[in-house]
């Protein structure tokens, strides 16, 4: 809408110039000269709007001198084809052609290389900014990429450690455990691939992360639920939640006898709040190889100042982000 605004108001501004060189020359009323040179120029603008906005799309992926090669020449036909609808529009309006056939296509001539000169510039400038916004693009995937895999052997490492745990106080049940990550790890392999998947998914990985947890930890450990049903088709990022239920369970239940672990989603003012805390008060660290800055960097990344990361140790160890709410696409 800005940019709209600013490109209307550029065409007056060209009109309002076209009205101080044309009116003393021909002497004719101010008022009427403007409204005529309103006219043409919001009839060349628009006209070649129009037919940019539809050779735009089918251009976009030839290479750039191609691009202003193949604008050029509908530039020039535009600008034509509005000083002719403009013609047309003053006849209508007061009953008279104000210009002739050789002003015609003298003003086409001027007109149409000053359209191609401006319109190549504001070409140049919008595929430069398409390749700013690619490479930006390609380098926050790359850094998720990044972010993401680091994560994914630290979770490997601490469930075989709890394996190791049981191996011989209960050998049923490390066989079982081991079973349970052989289907963490199919499963994190699937959705570690994506960008983004449903929160369902993600709370399906955390009861099968809990599982081996409680196998471990037994009566030590409760885990209290509180998810709003409205949620859980929105979509987050892979391995945003999981790592905090196991930095709480690290860092807040196995230093202690016994501990609970919340987990509060829910949705507000079109927001996706996310509230993980533990019982006890535990020191948390935001080093960069450190899970929660890991989580921390990656929704930075991909939410810039829309998602919010916080962690507070007032009572209990709290971590709370807010992102923007985003449905499956297949959905709507």
């Amino acid at each position: 809408m800005k940019e709209f605004i600013l490109y209307v108001f550029a065409l007056l501004i060209v009109a309002l110039m076209f009205t101080f060189i044309y009116n003393p020359a021909v002497g004719t009323n101010f008022q009427q000269t403007f409204i005529i040179s309103v006219i043409f120029s919001f009839s060349i603008g628009f006209t070649n709007r129009i037919l940019s906005n539809l050779l735009y799309p089918i251009t976009k992926k030839y290479k750039s001198w191609l691009r202003i090669l193949l604008f050029a020449p509908l530039l020039f036909a535009g600008c034509f084809l509005g000083i002719l609808i403009g013609n047309f529009l003053c006849y209508l309006i007061f009953h008279f052609y104000p210009l002739t056939l050789p002003l015609i296509t003298g003003l086409a001539i001027g007109g149409g290389i000053f359209s191609i000169i401006l319109g190549s510039t504001f070409l140049l400038r919008t595929i430069s900014s398409e390749l700013k916004e690619e490479t930006k693009i390609a380098k926050l995937q790359a850094s998720i990429k990044v972010l993401q895999a680091q994560i994914n052997p630290h979770f490997f490492f601490n469930s075989l450690a709890s394996v190791q745990s049981l191996i011989h106080k209960n050998p049923r049940k490390a066989e079982e455990a081991l079973a349970a990550i052989s289907e963490v790890f199919r499963y994190s392999m699937r959705r570690g691939q994506k960008d983004f998947i449903e929160l369902w998914e993600e709370i399906e990985f955390i009861k099968q992360f809990l599982y081996i947890e409680e196998m471990r930890l037994a009566d030590r450990l409760k885990v209290i639920w509180n998810i709003d049903e409205e949620v859980i088709r929105c979509l987050i990022p892979p391995f945003l939640i999981q790592p905090i239920v196991e930095n709480a369970i690290k860092y807040g239940i196995e230093k202690r006898k016994k501990g609970t672990v919340k987990i509060y989603i829910r949705e507000e003012k079109n927001k996706l709040n996310i509230s993980v805390s533990n019982t006890g008060k535990a020191e948390v660290y935001l080093v960069p190889e450190h899970s929660l800055e890991n989580i921390k960097t990656r929704i930075e990344v991909i939410y810039g100042k829309k998602g919010t990361f916080e962690i507070n140790t007032n009572g209990e160890v709290k971590v709370e982000i807010s992102i923007p709410k985003q449905h499956n696409r297949e959905e709507r």
